[in-house]
């Protein structure tokens, strides 16, 4: 399968994921692809988001997604996160690049919406963590309260096409970690492969 945890900077997308990822059995083949491994060597090269960084980006992304779909193919859990809103045409275009993973096939495409409170974000934005990851994040909350406002998560609904094997749903990250690395794996069908309920 693959898993997609859409949400604005700061909602804990790849906090989760990873925690996801260590709670799967041993037996089970999991691949976390985080975002900023797909966007930070554009950054490096166009941080401006010119025409030149995003023709770059998706390159990058034509070069590395059909190994996704195979990975999926194959029987690998795909864990991902994204950052895509409704109000822009390229993010519009990239959700569709995420549908092509797995039209054709039966794997299962799931689309969950991460959020949390603007304190929570905003709080997360400014961590330690955050601030001295080598990652491209953002840390700034005056540019994330902006966002915030100005943006809002991308809604699968019309974009979707009726590929029947992409399931929507969403998650609030406010609370601990594990409790929402948890709820994404029941919700995800991954719980009983570790024997949760």
């Amino acid at each position: 399968m693959i898993v997609v945890l859409n949400g604005s900077p700061g909602t804990g997308k790849h906090t989760i994921l990873k925690r996801l990822q260590e709670l799967l059995p041993a037996d089970e083949s999991s691949r976390l692809v985080g975002n900023h491994l797909l966007t930070d060597p554009v950054q490096a090269l166009f941080p401006d988001r010119s025409d030149d960084h995003h023709a770059l980006r998706r390159r990058i992304r034509d070069a590395v997604f059909p190994c996704i779909s195979k990975l999926a193919q194959d029987g690998h859990v795909v864990l991902m996160t994204a950052c895509l809103a409704t109000e822009t045409h390229r993010d519009a275009a990239f959700f569709r690049e995420h549908l092509a993973l797995v039209r054709g096939t039966d794997v299962p495409l799931y689309w969950v919406s991460a959020s949390c409170d603007r304190e929570r974000l905003v709080e997360r934005a400014q961590s330690d963590e955050r601030v001295q990851s080598s990652k491209t994040k953002l840390t700034d909350p005056a540019i994330l309260e902006g966002l915030v406002n100005a943006h809002r998560l991308l809604e699968p609904g019309e974009l979707s096409g009726g590929l029947t094997n992409l399931i929507v749903g969403s998650l609030d990250t406010n609370g601990e970690v594990d409790d929402s690395a948890r709820r994404l794996m029941e919700m995800v069908s991954l719980a009983r492969a570790i024997g949760a309920e």
